[in-house]
């Protein structure tokens, strides 16, 4: 035991000297005043050995500098990343440490620290989220500092994939604020391409073309893959499901030739084209087989795969438009978007660009984009079919006066036929018109509650607070919140909870003004903004809130449950600038009113006080 505590003391004193000599210049300082950490310089060795180094045997190794940002493609080799970060204060300080990618299989850290012991955390794909300390599909550690603090950071990283990605040193806020933003961000994107897809499979039962069930299958089928690819599924699945649904890229690439090959006619028009396609569908199948049996070889070779065949789509597209194709025009801007975006992914896990989110994320751009006009390219398909209708009845009267009455009667037909044609068209285009106003009202309204959401909340705050502002008008923000909610989920479950915040918003709504700005910015958290209001009409106007709300009676489960709320006020000043500062204030006159008991309105003049 005393041989083994010695040992240890001198491996962390070599370490040190090391670690002195070797990275002086690549620490991370740890500021007051800033939330996160995302350009530094850090250094890597990459472990080539047959059997795997150990910790121990890692510090002695030379290390080559580079940014926090990295892309070694293709990589069965375990990579060692080494940072060290300096609390620069003599305040303790938490912060997290997150690899910005999800694909590796193992992320392991390790930290040498002369305040505490050596630390050693698994982290990647091969560890559940339910697993993990900081619970979120991103590799993400928690670290604590004490002050003047020097932390040694070693990060052992494997991946079946590719090797790319970026350490960010953030702040709590940042990164719970950051985790927040991409699950809003990520809500859109999904609900976005759901409503489009359900809008054109509608599209599909109704006129049985398979150019929309290709779309449609392209779209789901992507979707999922993104999802996988950005660990919105990860709480729900293991790493050998992650795997598994890798092969839904060289299926998706499927049902994009196929409807490529719909689209642009090519059977009819480019028989040469529509042969060549048909060996890279073949190509694809084959990919699916062999990713099934070796999903590491496979996904390399698909990627190979996939080089030439979305050159090879552009080019069939360029030569439609070339051969006067009407709809090639839409197509061809949709997949030069799509190609721009999936070949820069493409040659990142190849290890042939640099890694940064525009690069990382480009798909999730791309692919918007590509799927909208591609939505919008077959309703300008219906809209030609209807134009051609149109012009086939133009002719059929000129030829009327002329035929027989045999052929006037065809025209008669074929008239109403048309005129049936367009009145189902016109009905398709208002539900589509319905559909899209219904996407935004959806992009700015909670869900549950339908109240606003956060985001749309602060952007009409923004616009009341320009204007009050400007006119120097009276503006005041509330910030209510419910009091032990969560002993509410505990006892009567999540769904009498949803109840009790659909009954608590529709008390609010009953209570203050039109012309008052009414959101949800958190879980059981909401805001109130009222323009044209002093403080004291603030006040009541918070008390009553706070009156009706603990008056109203909810029914959970046959039981009858009251809940209160605490509120905390503020008032616009002449020097705020930003709905943020209102809303900071309005949090700490919150936080004193639960300090004080609950159930109660406290104004930001009592804080201060």
């Amino acid at each position: 035991m005393m041989s083994s505590k010695i040992n240890n003391l001198l491996f962390i004193v070599f370490y040190s000297l090391l670690s002195t000599l070797t990275f002086a210049d690549n620490t991370v300082m740890l500021e007051n005043n800033q939330a996160r950490y995302a350009n530094f310089t850090l250094s890597y060795f990459e472990d080539t050995s047959t059997n795997p180094l150990t910790f121990n045997e890692v510090p002695s190794q030379t290390f080559k500098e580079i940014n926090n940002a990295f892309a070694f493609g293709y990589n069965k080799n375990n990579f060692w990343f080494h940072i060290e970060v300096l609390n620069d204060s003599q305040q303790p300080k938490k912060m997290f440490l997150e690899l910005t990618e999800i694909i590796h299989k193992n992320v392991d850290l390790y930290i040498v620290s002369d305040y505490d012991d050596d630390l050693i955390e698994k982290n990647g794909l091969s560890v559940l989220i339910k697993e993990r300390s900081v619970k979120v599909s991103n590799p993400s550690f928690a670290l604590e500092f004490a002050g003047n603090e020097k932390k040694d950071i070693y990060i052992k990283l494997s991946s079946l994939y590719g090797v790319f990605g970026s350490f960010v040193l953030k702040t709590p806020e940042a990164f719970h604020a950051d985790n927040r933003f991409n699950n809003q961000l990520y809500m859109f994107y999904f609900g976005a391409i759901l409503m489009i897809g359900l809008y054109n499979l509608f599209i599909f039962l109704y006129l049985r073309e398979k150019v929309y069930l290709y779309y449609v299958s392209y779209v789901f089928i992507f979707a999922l893959w993104i999802a996988n690819y950005k660990g919105v599924l990860l709480p729900y699945t293991s790493m050998a499901i992650y795997d598994l649904f890798q092969i839904a890229i060289p299926m998706f690439f499927t049902m994009l030739a196929l409807f490529s090959q719909t689209v642009l006619e090519t059977k009819k028009y480019f028989p040469s084209f529509h042969k060549i396609l048909n060996l890279f569908i073949g190509i694809l199948i084959i990919s699916v087989v062999w990713m099934l049996v070796d999903m590491h070889t496979g996904f390399y070779g698909m990627n190979i795969v996939v080089a030439p065949f979305l050159p090879f789509l552009l080019f069939v597209a360029a030569w439609a438009l070339y051969k006067k194709h009407k709809i090639a025009r839409i197509y061809l801007l949709a997949l030069t978007v799509y190609l721009f975006s999936m070949i820069l992914l493409s040659q990142l896990y190849l290890g042939l660009v640099s890694y940064s989110i525009f690069t990382s994320t480009a798909p999730i751009i791309g692919s918007f984009f590509e799927i909208v006009l591609l939505s919008l390219l077959l309703a300008y398909r219906i809209s030609k079919l209807r134009k051609e209708k149109e012009r086939s009845q133009e002719k059929l009267l000129a030829q009327k006066a002329s035929e027989s009455i045999r052929l006037t009667q065809m025209v008669e037909d074929k008239t109403i036929e048309l005129l049936k044609l367009n009145d189902t068209l016109s009905i398709e285009l208002e539900e589509k018109e319905r559909l899209q106003q219904t996407l935004m009202t959806e992009a700015r309204t909670d869900d549950l509650t339908g109240a606003l959401n956060r985001r749309a909340f602060f952007e009409m705050s923004m616009k009341e607070l320009e204007t009050s502002k400007r006119y120097k008008h009276p503006l005041t923000f509330l910030i209510i919140d419910i009091d032990f909610f969560k002993a509410i989920n505990d006892t009567h479950g999540h769904l009498n909870g949803d109840i009790v915040l659909i009954d608590m918003v529709n008390v609010i709504k009953g209570t203050i003004r039109n012309t008052d700005v009414f959101g949800r910015i958190g879980g059981e958290e909401f805001a109130v903004l009222m323009p044209e209001t002093n403080l004291d009409d603030a006040a009541h106007l918070a008390e009553r809130i706070r009156s009706n709300v603990f008056e109203n009676i909810s029914l959970l489960d046959e039981e009858q449950v009251s809940i209160t709320v605490s509120i905390g006020l503020s008032l616009l000043r002449e020097e705020d600038n930003m709905i943020q500062t209102l809303l900071r204030r309005a949090d700490l006159a919150l936080f004193k009113a639960k300090e004080n008991g609950r159930n109660q309105v406290c104004i930001e003049e009592d804080v201060a006080a």
